[in-house]
């Protein structure tokens, strides 16, 4: 297995220990070998230059091979230690420090071979060749053994804390890579939280303005309109100008209490009624006092639908017969409610004096913003001489009843 990566601050101390070591062999071999007429100095060099630096080849910074490092160490080691020993007749274990890399860098996958050929092949091996030359005993061999043994688990060791401290280096990384990552988050989430309150705070009052503008604009269409009948009779029929006055006032206190629901986020008291009875109720009472012809029609059959719904239309129906009495003096208006298998629409046509040129103004604007909300559409045309047609459609289904 071949890694690329910086070497860490333990084998650099590895590295310092292994160089050391051969520098004291190196010495301690030729200050033996001067003594001893059959040796060979500059053999002897090169045997423990060779396998200092051929396993280098292996395990340098930015290279790392697993698997022929430790191969190199046993074909350059085994033979310098054999070597050394058979010229001085003693037990050299030069192998040692290699072995330290060896535990250092021995890995599951290298393991399996890599630790019984370092902790047991290798010293049988060494064993074998020099013990009847040297005279070794089993002793020696389990001595060499634990030698071995000894060495590997230190360099095993250092690699366990080595890990351990990468695992720890990571976490921690990743620790405040998520803490970094949960505060941004955070602070998204509260920019978006005031946008949204912002956002709300700003739906609210459009929708407070298009509830008292429907509302107060109607109650107020009415009132003035029954207000500018009563003048007249007030000489010619009192007691019927009585009557309208008392009419009127009823009225007042309607559109008073249904602006008081809106503030207060409720629907009309009617909300449990029928779509067709809460309009037709509007149409007459409008009707009623600003003495305008309205028909009312209601077409297919009619089913309960969501009271958003239901308030929309309401609200469409106020809105169009405000414009059709203040802005285009009707004096009769055609309502047609028509419930479909897709959704209900209102149809709402005067013979005002109509216009070519459409100014939208705040109430058609609300209409259109409920409407488009509910997913449905809303058209108003008009024409000179011809009056306005203001016609509404909204999604809805039938509900299941129970």
């Amino acid at each position: 297995m071949i890694q690329r990566r910086p070497w860490h601050g333990v084998e650099w101390s590895l590295f310092i220990v292994l160089t050391g070591s051969v520098l004291l062999g190196l010495l301690y071999a030729l200050l033996h070998m001067n003594e001893n007429e059959h040796g060979n100095i500059f053999l002897t060099i090169l045997a423990l230059l060779l396998s200092y630096g051929v396993p280098f080849l292996f395990w340098r910074p930015t290279y790392i091979n697993t698997t022929m490092y430790p191969i190199s160490v046993l074909l350059t080691g085994i033979p310098l230690q054999i070597y050394l020993s058979w010229m001085q007749e003693d037990a050299y274990l030069t192998i040692n420090c290699p072995l330290m890399v060896i535990g250092f860098l021995t890995d599951r996958k290298n393991a399996w071979w890599a630790a019984p050929i370092s902790l047991v092949a290798m010293p049988v091996a060494y064993f074998l060749i020099l013990h009847r030359g040297m005279g070794m005993g089993v002793s020696e061999l389990f001595s060499i053994i634990l030698n071995a043994v000894l060495f590997f688990a230190i360099g095993l060791s250092l690699q366990r804390v080595v890990t351990s401290n990468e695992k720890t280096e990571k976490l921690l990384a990743e620790n405040q890579r998520q803490y970094y990552l949960i505060h941004e988050q955070n602070n998204a989430l509260e920019q978006y939280a005031n946008q949204i309150e912002q956002l709300t705070l700003l739906e609210e009052r459009n929708r407070m303005a298009r509830e008292l503008h429907d509302t107060v604009g109607h109650t107020f269409t009415s009132v003035i309109m029954g207000m500018d009948a009563v003048s007249y009779l007030i000489e010619a029929a009192p007691d019927k100008a009585k009557e309208k006055l008392d009419v009127l006032r009823t009225v007042t206190r309607n559109g008073l209490e249904e602006v008081r629901r809106s503030i207060h986020q409720m629907v009309p008291k009617e909300g449990d009624m029928l779509l067709s009875q809460q309009l037709t109720r509007l149409a007459n009472e409008f009707a009623l006092h600003t003495g305008t012809q309205i028909r009312f029609t209601t077409v297919g059959e009619e089913f309960d639908i969501p009271k958003q719904t239901k308030l929309s239309l309401i609200r469409c129906l106020q809105e169009s017969l405000t414009n059709a009495k203040r802005h285009g003096r009707a004096t009769s208006v055609e309502i047609k409610l028509n419930y479909q298998d897709e959704g209900v629409g209102i149809r709402i046509e005067d013979d005002g004096v109509g216009t070519e040129q459409l100014k939208v103004g705040f109430g058609i604007n609300a209409m259109q913003e409920r409407i488009f909300a509910l997913q449905g559409t809303l058209q108003v045309s008009s024409a000179v001489g011809q009056g306005t047609i203001v016609e509404c459609f909204i999604p809805a289904k039938r509900l299941p009843s129970f």
